[in-house]
């Protein structure tokens, strides 16, 4: 099980989303990127109890960025509150049971295609906590 950081704060949370996306490029394959790429090239992190907007960019070759700013076109959005995000990265929240309860919603992604997006929930989970991680670790 991986150690439990506290929630990063408001000013932290946007630094930390931007480290999560840059291991995601990082740690998940290309192949797999370029699965999530057929699917959205923009997607859309919105987490309102922050005023946190992010936006993950992957092109079709599988190249990972982000942005606070983008004026183009937005594939898809998941917007919920941090502590969401925060407690689903580390086991004690789902992401299913979010929606039901209407603590999360996503647009732009028909039901029939989260398999392909799927594939990127776990490693951006994984990569949140690494982040999380680094964010409370001393500078060496």
């Amino acid at each position: 099980m991986t150690e439990e950081h506290a929630i990063p704060g408001p000013e932290d949370f946007t630094d930390v989303m931007r480290r999560t996306i840059q291991l995601v490029g990082t740690n998940v394959p290309r192949s797999s990127l370029q699965k999530v790429a057929e699917l959205l090239h923009t997607l859309s992190w919105e987490f309102k109890d922050y005023g946190v907007k992010i936006y993950f960019l992957v092109d079709d070759l599988g190249g990972v960025d982000c942005a606070t700013e983008w004026s183009g076109n937005v594939d898809s959005s998941i917007t919920m509150n941090a502590s969401t995000f925060h407690n689903a990265a580390y086991g004690k929240a789902n992401f299913g049971a979010a929606m039901v309860m209407g603590k999360l919603h996503v647009k732009g992604i028909s039901p029939l295609k989260l398999g392909k997006f799927n594939t990127l929930l776990k490693p951006f989970l994984s990569s949140y906590r690494q982040a999380c991680g680094e964010l409370y670790e001393p500078a060496v």
